[in-house]
This record gives C-alpha cells, sequence and structure tokens, in this order.
C-alpha cells in the first residue's frame, strides 16, 4: 500500500483464509507473490518481473503522478503483449471486474548475455 492513509477492510474467503491481503511494506514480498491467485501492484520494475517470472496474474495500478512517468511505459508495454493487465486507479474496479487471466500471455525472460557481450566488446574487455 505504500504510504497511503487509505486502509482496505480485510476481507475472508469461504473457507475462513483471507481473500484479500496487504501491508504497507515488506523486505521480501516473495511469499506473498507465491501464494496468490491475483496480484495488484504498483508500476516498479522490480515487482512486475517478479510476479510475472511466478506466472502470476497481474494488474499493475499506474501511479499517473509521477513525473517522467516511465513506469507507464514499462507496464503499458508489458499490457500491449498481454503478460499483464494495466488498470489506473479510477479503472482498477472495472478491470477487475473486466478481466480474464487465462487470455495473458507468460512471460519469457530474455537472455540478456549478448547484449552484455556487445556493451564488454565495445568498452575494450577482454572475451571469456
Amino acid at each position: 500500500m505504500g504510504r497511503g492513509l487509505y486502509i482496505p477492510t480485510k476481507s475472508t474467503a469461504e473457507n475462513g483464509s483471507p481473500a484479500l491481503d496487504y501491508f504497507t511494506y515488506s523486505s521480501s514480498i516473495a511469499d506473498y507473490l507465491k501464494s496468490a491467485s491475483l496480484v495488484i501492484s504498483h508500476a516498479g520494475s522490480g515487482s512486475i518481473f517478479e510476479t510475472l517470472r511466478l506466472g502470476k496474474p497481474l494488474i499493475v495500478v499506474v501511479n499517473e503522478d509521477l513525473m517522467d512517468n516511465h513506469q507507464s511505459e514499462l507496464a503499458e508495454e508489458l499490457a500491449e503483449r498481454k503478460h499483464l493487465y494495466c488498470a489506473r486507479p479510477q479503472t482498477l474496479y472495472k478491470t477487475i471486474s473486466d478481466m480474464d487471466p487465462g487470455s495473458l500471455v507468460p512471460y519469457q525472460p530474455g537472455d540478456a548475455k549478448p547484449v552484455a557481450e556487445l556493451i564488454y566488446r565495445y568498452l575494450g574487455f577482454p572475451e571469456d
């Protein structure tokens, strides 16, 4: 939730387990992500790619108040490629209502080695 003032109401599923989990800060969200059936996150690249690598359905809510909003560009590009859903605070409810997690395309991380090798050659580092 970050530093916002709004505190959501915790709800429970029919079996008594939490239907919604939230927190203001966690040093590691890995356990939360692994157990989630849906992740709603800010548009930080770390949060996005950690969730996508786990294959979890993801809705990214873009903070429109940021200047030079590169987070928006990343979220919108990944949404266009159908890896996640992108929402704004005012469209989040509709996004949740309309989403079809089965329509998402699994994210396949790229291989950074060729790019790293090119940079190393350009900088004059010896090749392995």
